[in-house]
Order: structure tokens, then C-alpha cells, then sequence
């Protein structure tokens, strides 16, 4: 299961990176969070790397700690700070040293940081996190939390025509308390051989099909709720590996053809949402065969 993540943004000077560490080990294996905790930064590549980490975290925990000399802050944790807001991460925590006034943002958006001390920090830390509430089940980001696959074989029909076939399908939960993920629309992005290691966009780029939404390529999750979206599907006596889109090719032709073992990439965008990026590792073996029984296929697919 997906495990919350926090980011932890705070100075990294020699004085202060043991604290920091401090802090990641105690919501690391006391609270059970994830926690992120940036003790380097070298070039342009670490920096995006940290931004990219931010823009994914569901919780921003941030440490002001205080310096001496003309800048008494950290620019970059100041920085992070800025993002995190920008990027809408609602559940934050802001302590600041004690003798250190508010600088930049936080002097504007926030009116009660907590100051602390050095020898209580983590502590302090740990209590407030407790107090908010925050969990390892949450997450800001959509989140795909299993691949399901129809026993039976069904019979299929969209715009492109009727087929029988069996369905893999993705549970897609909102685990926000608070927010509905609005016109949430999924792609399968990209195809890879596993081992090949070159990934190829794929040939259909158009909206997947909701389940249960008749003529639904765009749908919207409730907080606390979930939807599913149609993977794709093998079909009877057909070979190919087919997607259930609004992609308005008749007949509708296959996304994969020969029998090897694939990893797909799906994208899933909402609004107010960051993008959920989604890997399914599928071992396709070929058509099912119906004969005087339908017989199992032999292809197995699984979350990655």
C-alpha cells in the first residue's frame, strides 16, 4: 500500500543536519510516515530531483532554523516553502527557532508559527504531527490502489463495435477528506518490453473508458470514494491486447500484438490534482480460446 510522504525542508548546515535526521528517523519509525529529507544539494539535477519529491509529497513539514549573519535563514528551504504553497499542499506544519522573526512568505501566510528550541524540536515535531492527524493512508494525489480482472468473459460494445473479451481494470481511490478529483480523464502513455529498456509511446493516446459510465471518458471521484478505469482487454479468438477509448478508429486494432511481457504507463490528470503516473506489468500470452468451453487465458497482469 502507498505510504504517505512527508517533505521535510530545513536547513543543511553541519549544526543542523543532525537534527534534521533527528526528525526523519522519528516520523520514519515512530509515526510510520515516509518522510523525504533533502541533505544535499550540488547542482541543477539534485534540485530537480527535490522539486520533482515535492510536488509528490502529501505533507510539507518546515524548519527555520536560525542563523547568524546578514541572512538569517535558509534561502532554499524558504524556497521549498514558496513551492509547497504554489503546488497547494493544504496539510503543513511551519516551527521557526526561537529569536528568528518571520521572513519572506511566511511572514504573510502564516500568522501563529510555532518557535521551538533545539533541545525540544523533535518532540515538538512529533506532538503536532499527531495533533493534525496526519496518516499513512493519505494521500493528496489520486491513487492507484489495485488491478482487478473480470472472472467472466463479457461481452463489449462502444462506438468501434461489440467484441467478447475479458477486462483488467484500475482502482482509482481519492483519499482526500476534503476535495473531489474533478474531470479526472486516464491515457495509457506509454509501451515498453521489459528488458528492452526503451519505452514507446503509444498509438492511442485518447481517453480510457470509466466502468459503469456509460459513454464515460471523463469522471469525477468523490472524497473518501474510488472509480475504476478499463485497463484494457483481451479478446476471444482475437489476437491483440485492446484499450476501451474514445479513439474513433473502426474496427478498433490492437495496442500490442506479439506474445511477450510489457510494462504499460498510464497517466492519470485531475484538475487540482497532480499527475498520477501508473505501471502495469502485463505477461501476454495470446487470445483466449473459445472451444467447446471458454479456456482461461494463460496472460497475467499485475500492479507494479
Amino acid at each position: 500500500m502507498r505510504q504517505a510522504t512527508v517533505f521535510l525542508s530545513c536547513g543543511q548546515r553541519e549544526d543542523e543536519k543532525p537534527l534534521a535526521h533527528e526528525i526523519q528517523m522519528m516520523i520514519e519509525n515512530d509515526l510510520e510516515l515516509g518522510c523525504y529529507n533533502a541533505d544535499s544539494v550540488h547542482g541543477f539535477d539534485d534540485v530537480m530531483s527535490i522539486t520533482e519529491r515535492l510536488a509528490e509529497s502529501d505533507y510539507f513539514l518546515f524548519v527555520d532554523f536560525k542563523r547568524e549573519g546578514p541572512l538569517p535563514v535558509s534561502v532554499f528551504a524558504h524556497q521549498e516553502f514558496a513551492l509547497a504553497r504554489a503546488w497547494g499542499i493544504e496539510n503543513m506544519l511551519a516551527f521557526i527557532e526561537e529569536g528568528l522573526d518571520p521572513h519572506g512568505m511566511l511572514s504573510y501566510v502564516l500568522a501563529h508559527p510555532i518557535k521551538f528550541t533545539r533541545a525540544k524540536l523533535v518532540a515538538m515535531v512529533k506532538r503536532e504531527i499527531k495533533a493534525k492527524g496526519w496518516r499513512a493512508d493519505y494521500s493528496r494525489s489520486l491513487v492507484a490502489a489495485r488491478l482487478v480482472v473480470k472472472d467472466d468473459i463479457l461481452q463489449y460494445g462502444d462506438h468501434t463495435g461489440q467484441s467478447y473479451e475479458k477486462i483488467w481494470q484500475i482502482v482509482i481511490e481519492n483519499r482526500r477528506s476534503n476535495r473531489a478529483a474533478v474531470n479526472v480523464v486516464a491515457i495509457l502513455d506509454t509501451i515498453e518490453r521489459v528488458g528492452s529498456g526503451t519505452a514507446q509511446k503509444s498509438p492511442d493516446r485518447s481517453h480510457l473508458k470509466w466502468v459503469e459510465q456509460s459513454q464515460g471518458y471523463t469522471h469525477t471521484i468523490l472524497p473518501q470514494d474510488s472509480g475504476l478505469i478499463d485497463a484494457f482487454a483481451i479478446r476471444v479468438e482475437q489476437p491483440g491486447v485492446f484499450l476501451h477509448s474514445r479513439m474513433d478508429v473502426r474496427p478498433r486494432v490492437p495496442i500490442i500484438t506479439q506474445p511477450e511481457e510489457y510494462r504499460l504507463t498510464y497517466k492519470l490528470y485531475a484538475e487540482h490534482f497532480p499527475i498520477l503516473a501508473v505501471a502495469v506489468r502485463l505477461n501476454y500470452a495470446g487470445p483466449i480460446i473459445a472451444a467447446t468451453r471458454v479456456e482461461e487465458s494463460s496472460t497475467t497482469a499485475r500492479l507494479e
